[in-house]
């Protein structure tokens, strides 16, 4: 009984909180987010073969052949390999809205290529976003 309180009460809580949202009042819309995961160690040598930064510039130049814009950060990668060595790799993470699954593979096709790679790790979200253009004041309310 006490879980059925409870449970009814998140829920309760849960519309409250969604009816009063400013962002969900703003419109949000329902996206498709890609993350991409590129790591540096070039597939044959097993070492990162062109620096970090060379490789953000050329994966820059790749993605904006084919989207107008994405999110890129630097991050290290940790994994045990076939033979159970443990690898630590830079690794280039690049998130995507608005673009097409078309657009993605094309983007990973050269970039598996330009860096060398056996593969790149692709994520698929359903997201909900928008652009926040900040508080709306009528404009008598902004007036002194």
């Amino acid at each position: 009984m006490k879980r059925q309180v409870l449970a009814a009460a998140v829920l309760v809580f849960a519309v409250v909180l969604q009816s009063s949202s400013p962002l969900l009042a703003g419109g949000l819309e329902r996206a498709v987010k890609y993350t991409l995961y590129i790591g540096l160690n070039d597939k044959d040598t097993y070492q990162q073969e062109i620096s970090t930064a060379a490789a953000e510039a050329l994966v820059m130049e790749i993605a904006l052949r084919y989207v107008d814009g994405f999110t890129i950060t630097s991050a290290r990668g940790v994994y045990t390999d076939d033979v159970g060595v443990v690898t630590v790799e830079n690794t280039l993470v690049c998130e995507f809205l608005f673009a097409s699954e078309e657009q993605i593979l094309r983007i990973m096709d050269e970039i598996l290529a330009a860096l060398n790679q056996n593969s790149i790790l692709v994520e698929r979200q359903e997201v909900d976003c928008q652009f926040y253009l900040g508080a709306r004041m009528p404009a008598a309310a902004a007036a002194p």
